[in-house]
């Protein structure tokens, strides 16, 4: 499938190139139309766009821009994307996100160097939202056919923080009412399990322990491997995330070591790095599944409903809020707490989270656009003042939000039908913008944690930071192996350990067979020949 839809884009670039954008659209008042498309529901943003025409009518450039802003909801989004890029639609700034193949397009050369435009004094509030370090982060490294390289910023990363703390949402009040200790770490998660799981089955309350589609990142080095030179990351998880590749690099972070898969010989993980030098990938997945399976519906993964309610639930920090307003719909009197999976993190530790310092969120300015310089300058203007952002961000102050201090907000009373909606994060998320809701500021340690996401000082920025895989010449292979991943749900983890021993190696044979040794070669050739040039640039 993947093969031919590179192989379909490909074609219809080819096809529709014929198709010249022509001259920029014009407003009614002989404005330069900026066409904008984000993914998921934008409500009432014209009242938005009248106040910035208001706020810029003495501005010789950006009172003659009108920004249109239209939206296609998330199921239809990839789809629409792929056709709006082949028939190089009038589109002058799109959110594309990484799942949605940003790197793939990046690679075919779909999107406008923006490059120019960061580190600028001409463009003051680009320069004061994306700082160099940002800056350096999302600039990517592309490896042409013939194993030269471009470097460039070809999107705008979107993100208030640069990786979303994963963990749990779990029943507070059940933990107290049984009289356990805090939960700190997993034995006292596996405690609160076992001891609420089996005094409220005595008094007719039937609960399962954890309810996760995925294990993510759960008790796996994705976290804590890569302070020891072993790294897993969104750019090099080639097989999606059923199928995990870690890449071992030097001390100095120069060599490519290995890159090595679950079920791998005793020779491929002799290569890594110390500590790191047999088949990790598998004693996680059976430790894993010794420890938590017994707390999770039988049925996950299966499509058969599970009626029992759940003690604790996946989540994101920035999606606790929501998860909680969710949960106190069904239960309530219900209180909850946040237990956080990587332990650094847990402890807020300095330097903790290993990351490419990127979100999965971009917005990106198609090659052919006729708008680039306009479009920047009103990207410009709207990242130049926590005031301007805000109007984008949250709507109109007083009408539709109110602030609470200097970084604080509430929603008003607006009703819904008059309300600006914007899906933030896939227009104007920014670090150096946050306000954060009453309901985390109403909860000290809450707020602590979010505190720490959004503090620089957590992260340190991944040596693979800017790498994009080049996948001519393995294509095939690629959509094999992924393939064999999704279909053996490694990740899922519902199968017990015996069980789950059994399919990686029932997975590691046949993605042997359909090409699993090509793709490792041309992925570490790949990175070494980008550490050279990063290197050495």
């Amino acid at each position: 499938m993947k093969t031919k839809l590179l192989k379909t884009f490909a074609i219809g670039l080819t096809v529709f190139s014929i198709l010249a954008c022509g001259k920029p659209v014009v407003g009614p008042n002989g404005e330069t139309i900026i066409n904008i498309r984000l993914m998921n529901e934008i409500r009432n943003a014209g009242k938005v766009i009248a106040r910035f025409q208001e706020l810029v009518k003495d501005d010789p450039i950006l009172s003659m821009v009108l920004p249109r802003i239209t939206f296609i909801t998330g199921g239809s989004y990839r789809d629409r994307l792929n056709m709006s890029l082949i028939a190089q639609e009038r589109f002058d700034l799109m959110f594309v996100g990484s799942w949605q193949g940003l790197r793939f397009f990046i690679q075919q050369g779909v999107f406008a160097d923006l490059t120019e435009f960061f580190n600028n004094d001409e463009f003051p509030g680009l320069q004061k939202a994306f700082p160099p370090d940002f800056v350096q982060a999302k600039t990517m490294y592309i490896r042409e056919n013939d194993g030269t390289f471009r470097r460039g910023i070809f999107g705008i990363n979107l993100a208030e923080f640069f990786e979303d703390t994963r963990g749990l949402i779990y029943r507070e009040d059940l933990r107290r009412a049984h009289n356990l200790p805090p939960i700190t770490c997993n034995d006292t998660l596996i405690k609160f399990f076992e001891t609420v799981i089996e005094a409220e089955r005595q008094i007719g309350n039937e609960w399962l322990g954890l309810d996760m589609w995925n294990m993510f990142h759960l008790d796996t080095p994705w976290y804590w491997g890569k302070h020891y030179g072993v790294f897993a990351q969104d750019s090099t998880n080639l097989f999606g995330d059923q199928t995990h590749i870690y890449i071992g690099l030097s001390p100095d972070n120069r060599t490519v070591l290995n890159a090595v898969v679950a079920g791998d010989s005793p020779e491929e993980f002799a290569k890594m790095p110390p500590g790191f030098q047999y088949d990790f990938i598998t004693e996680v997945a059976v430790a894993r599944a010794n420890r938590w399976n017994r707390f999770m519906s039988p049925h996950r993964g299966t499509g058969q409903l599970e009626f029992r309610p759940f003690l604790a639930v996946y989540t994101t920090l920035s999606g606790f809020e929501s998860a909680v307003r969710e949960a106190l719909d069904r239960t309530p009197n219900a209180e909850f707490g946040f237990f956080v999976f990587d332990e650094a993190q847990r402890n807020m530790q300095p330097g903790a989270i290993v990351s490419d310092m990127v979100s999965n969120n971009w917005l990106v300015v198609p090659a052919w656009s006729e708008n680039i310089y306009l479009t920047m300058r009103f990207l410009d203007w709207m990242f130049g003042s926590m005031e301007n952002h805000n109007l984008f961000h949250y709507g109109i102050e007083g009408e539709d939000w109110i602030a609470i201090g200097d970084y604080g907000f509430k929603q008003t009373d607006i009703s819904e039908s008059q309300r600006f909606v914007m899906q933030t994060y896939s227009f104007t998320a920014n670090p150096n913008f946050i306000r954060k809701s009453e309901f985390v500021l109403s909860r000290p340690e809450l707020e602590k944690r979010f505190r720490y996401m959004y503090d620089m000082s957590a992260y340190v920025l991944s040596p693979l930071a800017g790498f994009v895989f080049n996948p001519a010449g393995v294509q095939t292979e690629i959509a094999n192996v992924t393939a064999l991943s999704n279909e053996m749900q490694l990740n899922v983890s519902r199968y017990d350990a015996d069980v789950a021993v059994q399919r990686i190696d029932r997975w590691h044979r046949e993605a042997t067979r359909v090409g699993l040794e090509r793709v490792r070669a041309e992925l570490i050739l790949q990175l070494q020949e980008f550490l050279d040039y990063k290197y050495a640039n």
